[in-house]
């Protein structure tokens, strides 16, 4: 179990006078109806695994959460990412087996607050935890016949568990590129959605698994991140990102 990430990361709806989120679609039309609390926060409270290292000195290399997204249509697709500059995988002549799989085990906690000026917390919301399946962003430099695999499973409380994967097959390289974006691809769909147990605020926990492959024995292949200027000096990977989704229904009084 690794350390508390002190940081809390804060959303507010879009009835708050400063907007904190990137909207996926916008369209111009009458605003659709929405069902958001006017602020929320996510923490990272513990995670482990060899794709997750522990904060140490160098605050800039830190599995962490990073921003939130949601659309603006009326669809109601909530999503927040999350760091792990630890998770990468390679394969290839001279590679270590132990290379090509890597994993982390992450306990999120998701709070409720109401608009005063402490924010304090409040249970006018039950978050509905999966809505849109599980996001990855990444990049990947894949030969022909050498396959990346992501699983995630969740853990919910009182429901069983929910296995989401993202299968991407080479040849690939989007390393010069842009950073590539893959939603889940072979859950069932709707996606199997689940409530946190109380109102206002709970824990969603689950473990993140990268697997790389080959064909052959020559082929080579590396899934990481961006690289980044680091603010000490040097350079450090940003971390590829989970992005986790969600939406509420009101509670009942």
């Amino acid at each position: 179990m690794k350390g508390l990430f002190a940081t809390v990361f804060c959303l507010f709806s879009a009835a708050a006078a400063i907007p904190a989120t990137t909207p996926l679609e916008q369209t111009h039309e009458a605003d659709p109806v929405r069902i958001l609390p006017y602020r929320w926060q996510w923490e990272m409270l513990k995670f482990h695994g060899p794709g997750c290292p522990d904060f140490g000195s160098n605050a800039s290399y830190a599995t962490r959460p990073t921003y939130g997204q949601n659309t603006m249509d009326g669809s109601e697709i909530y999503l927040w990412y999350f760091a792990y500059p630890g998770i990468k995988a390679k394969i290839g002549p001279g590679v270590d087996e132990s290379e090509t799989y890597t994993w982390c085990h992450t306990e999120l906690k998701y709070t409720e607050n109401d608009n005063t000026y402490n924010q304090e917390p409040t249970a006018n919301y039950r978050l509905r935890a999966h809505k849109n399946g599980t996001s990855i962003m990444a990049n990947y430099q894949l030969d022909k016949g050498v396959t990346a695999e992501w699983k995630f499973t969740y853990y919910p409380e009182d429901a069983d568990e929910v296995v989401d994967e993202i299968v991407i097959h080479g040849p690939l390289n989007n390393r010069n590129s842009s950073t590539l974006s893959w939603f889940t691809e072979n859950s069932p769909k709707p996606y199997p959605k689940w409530n946190l147990p109380s109102c206002g605020g709970g824990t969603i926990r689950y473990k993140t698994e990268l697997t790389i492959t080959s064909k052959t024995s020559e082929g080579k292949g590396t899934v990481n991140s961006d690289i980044t200027d680091a603010q000490s000096g040097g350079t450090r990977e940003y971390g590829v990102q989970q992005g986790v989704s969600y939406d509420w229904e009101h509670c009942k009084k």
